[in-house]
């Protein structure tokens, strides 16, 4: 991956983690990791890095299709507030009937895609019985749609279609 930030100490700190917590040579001052990355993975980057605004364009476009495909449904629609800049990497939307939609969609060859259905506070490692309801309600009613560039309109429209069917 690539990260990118202003912060000075910010990216001093992550060059340091990324390269086993060492700055200079074998001056190791924090716990690292190994993360740097190939350098065929950085040429890659570099190429897809000069398409970036055309996807977040692509996704922003098809994101607003779809907001108004669904508008009207008993389902939440993501609404961004007027002061955020969305890269819709997710379009995710809530519904009681969740599974049935889910379902209906992979059948008809749309990836729409349910993350985390057991909320990572109730998996063995993690669960000490802690209470988190809205955690809990959102395992079990979001389900996120795909926006992605390659996304046609007609496939916004088979979505939308799926949706309202049900």
């Amino acid at each position: 991956g690539v990260l990118v930030t202003s912060d000075k100490k910010l990216r001093d700190k992550l060059l340091m983690i990324r390269n086993h917590g060492m700055v200079h040579g074998y001056d190791t001052r924090i716990l690292g990791l190994n993360l740097r990355l190939p350098e065929i993975n950085a040429a890659i980057a570099k190429v897809q890095m000069q398409k970036l605004h055309g996807f977040l364009q692509k996704r922003a476009q098809n994101a607003k299709i779809l907001t108004e495909l669904l508008s009207g449904t008993d389902v939440t629609l993501p609404t961004p507030r007027k002061y955020e800049n969305v890269n819709w990497y997710l379009y995710t939307i809530a519904t009681k009937i969740r599974d049935k939609i889910s379902q209906k969609l992979n059948e008809n060859n749309i990836g729409a895609t349910v993350y985390y259905g057991t909320p990572v506070h109730k998996t063995p490692y993690y669960d000490k019985h802690t209470k988190l309801p809205n955690t809990e309600w959102a395992a079990k009613n979001v389900l996120s749609l795909p926006v992605q560039p390659k996304v046609t309109r007609q496939n916004l429209q088979t979505i939308a279609k799926v949706i309202k069917s049900l």
